[in-house]
């Protein structure tokens, strides 16, 4: 129980260090999703125009009009949307962090016209307060802070939207957005980012020049970042804007595809020689604005033109590993035996039993399933070992079971000293002796003993600290096992074994996951290739660690009759087929079907093949006097009595151990 929960624990620990970052990393997604995941309200097209502005005292100013239209789709016509937003670039760039100062802000009907809203004197937070704020906006300066509900962003508020597309347009003015140095200076903008901008079905933008501050040609250069290729087409014009040299962009869907990694869209416009300052005369100072960077500029350009190819090798080296550790894990899994060999001695039975229908001997029940069990895994239930030992004491005639009551039993003790019956097992005797402790000359009733065991918490726990005992008493005694840890090569690797198929179901499905959001992508799949190979190496690894169940030749000898004895009373049509009517056999039967959990499929073939149950032909004090075996409460009763010895065991731990202590880039938007 104890190794058990540690075991628990330990996974809880490790789940929790996985999935920790990620959810955090990813909780916008949850609160995107609101209660209903239908619900949302994005920025599907944007129309973008933004002036450069080189005047005394601009702080290298850019107007800014933005066109947005949303999609809104409100789930239930009980909570509507009423407030929208935009989020607005909070960059620092050489220590020069963006401003804005909000204009105004449009809603554009269908027909053209527009309803202008008022500036809000406050952010409206709660739901009651919307409705007092429809028709209103309000700008929330940065730098972002949750804790005081500060945002670089625009929030207006709407009369209640239910399922329809509105379009807003706003106007601000975005300041450092002009950056001069030594050797060039640059207009940076962020146009878009974050993860709303994988909705975007259109982007338009025109980013604006006056003439007389335009370099002229071959002294300035153009460079975009975002999507998956890493870069945008830019068009330019002298006539578009009458007085302005106008830069266009005119993305659609299909140039509109992003990555986690390159969730932006972005344009610089960098100028140099005689010209490095032709529309920065006016810009402010920044950390770097006495140095020359423009070669800096470059590499950092060049850096992003060529960063998918460079991943793209990596990726693929990435790949190469990866499948070369999967290789690695499954010829390590599948030679294993050939390495435990080297190191243990192991038997193989001289026949393999399908099925084997007689008892091979009279065996203790405890040891019996253990022995069964040893290569396999054992039944969830495992409350029938006690109610097997409970059977075989009365098989044996130690003791009596009748009939109290509706849900309970009498257990009285039937052997006197001048008796002479079958001997006890050593786990029987222990269970006896367990009985008599607690029963008078009138015997004990099942519930009480269930209440004995549950209080008398010290002697219970020597009870099960017995029971386990003797099953390595018996194993070495009589020749079964090689040595006490006989099951230690088999754990081990089946250890082993479930950490490669818990690690391989982290590393395809978690750790694909993690690396689709970097550059890496899938890296081809090697991540779900390794995962895949670490689980069916487990699966290898469990079905060859079998083989090292430290048993003597003996011990295979027996085990393989005992499995096939299991074999048998657990297919139903073997048993119905059977020709066996030996009343006796049949106790022992229904003994060692208890001890491996398969006694409910023996019972009613027990009514079929032996019609004297439940007549004046069966003896007194038989397995089969009445009706008990087969009702409910035999296997209740076995379950109760398990998790009382499981209780008293746990409170002798607990109290034994316990000591005492004391306690001391560019924004996105949407909706709500």
């Amino acid at each position: 129980m104890k190794g058990k929960l540690s075991a628990i624990i330990t996974w809880i620990i490790i789940i929790l260090i996985v999935f920790a970052p990620i959810i955090a990393e990813n909780w916008y997604i949850i609160e995107d999703m609101q209660i209903n995941p239908f619900d949302y309200a994005r920025i599907t097209d944007v129309e973008y125009k933004a002036v450069v502005i080189d005047e005394e005292g601009g702080r290298g100013k850019v107007h800014v009009t933005e066109r947005l239209t949303f999609d809104i789709h409100a789930a239930s016509e009980d909570n509507l949307f009423w407030e929208l937003w935009r989020d607005l670039p909070e960059e620092t760039v050489d220590g020069v962090k963006n401003t804005y100062k909000v204009l105004s802000v449009k809603q554009i009907l269908d027909n053209g016209h527009e309803i202008v809203y008022e500036p809000s004197p406050k952010l409206y937070w709660e739901d009651y307060d919307y409705v007092f704020g429809a028709g209103k906006w309000y700008h929330s300066p940065g730098p972002y802070d949750e804790e005081n509900r500060r945002y670089e962003c625009v929030f207006f508020y709407v009369d209640g939207l239910y399922r329809e597309e509105v379009v807003f347009e706003i106007e601000y003015e975005m300041y450092n957005a002009t950056l001069k140095y030594n050797d060039c200076s640059d207009v940076y903008l962020g146009l878009y980012s974050e993860h709303t901008i994988n909705y975007l079905e259109s982007y338009k933008a025109e980013i604006l020049v006056p003439d007389k501050d335009m370099p002229t040609e071959g002294n300035y250069k153009v460079f975009t970042y975002g999507t998956n290729e890493e870069e945008f087409p830019v068009k330019e014009s002298d006539t578009m804007n009458p007085g302005y040299h106008t830069f266009y962009i005119d993305l659609d869907e299909d140039d509109l595809q992003f990555k986690p990694y390159n969730e932006y869209l972005e344009f610089e416009l960098v100028a140099f020689n005689e010209d490095k300052h032709a529309f920065a005369d006016y810009a402010p100072s920044n950390l770097y604005t006495n140095d020359d960077v423009l070669d800096e500029i470059y590499e950092e350009h060049n850096y992003y033109a060529t960063i998918n190819e460079k991943y793209s090798k990596i990726k693929e080296g990435l790949f190469v590993a990866l499948a070369l550790s999967s290789c690695i894990v499954l010829i390590y899994c599948s030679r294993v035996d050939k390495r435990l060999k080297c190191k243990y001695i192991t038997y193989k039975p001289e026949y393999e039993y399908k099925f084997y229908n007689t008892i091979p001997k009279d065996l203790d029940p405890n040891f019996a399933a253990a022995l069964v069990f040893c290569k396999h895994k054992p039944p969830k239930d495992d409350s029938g070992v006690y109610s097997a030992i409970l059977l075989s004491l009365v098989r044996k005639h130690y003791v009596h079971i009748s009939n109290h009551g509706m849900n309970d039993v009498l257990i009285t003790l039937t052997k006197n000293d001048t008796d002479t019956f079958e001997p006890l097992t050593p786990s029987e005797e222990y269970y006896y002796n367990l009985i008599a402790r607690y029963a008078g000359f009138s015997g004990i009733l099942m519930s009480d003993l269930q209440t004995a065991v549950r209080t008398d918490y010290m002697n219970t726990e020597n009870f099960v600290i017995n029971m386990k005992n003797s099953i390595l008493t018996i194993g070495i005694n009589d020749g079964y096992f090689q040595k006490a840890n006989y099951t230690e090569p088999y754990k081990s690797n089946k250890g082993f074994a479930t950490f490669l198929q818990v690690m391989g179901i982290c590393i395809a499905i978690i750790t694909s996951i993690i690396s689709y959001r970097t550059r890496l992508d899938l890296a081809y799949g090697g991540y779900f290739l390794l995962g895949i190979c670490c689980f069916i190496g487990g699966k290898i690894l469990k079905k060859k660690s079998k083989k090292f169940v430290l048993l003597s030749q003996y011990g295979e000898d027996e085990y393989a009759k005992w499995r096939g004895l299991y074999n048998y009373l657990s297919n139903e049509s073997q048993i119905l087929n059977s020709t066996i009517d030996d009343l006796d056999l049949w106790e022992k039967y229904l003994v060692y079907a208890t001890a491996f959990g398969l006694s409910e499929k023996i019972t009613n073939a027990i009514s079929l093949k032996c019609p004297a149950i439940g007549t004046e032909k069966i003896g007194a004090h038989s397995v089969f006097d009445g009706s008990y075996y087969r009702s409910g409460r035999y296997h209740n009763h076995g379950r109760c009595f398990h998790s009382s010895v499981r209780t008293g065991s746990s409170t002798a731990h607990y109290s034994s151990s316990y000591g005492g202590g004391g306690r001391g880039g560019g924004g996105g938007g949407g909706g709500h």
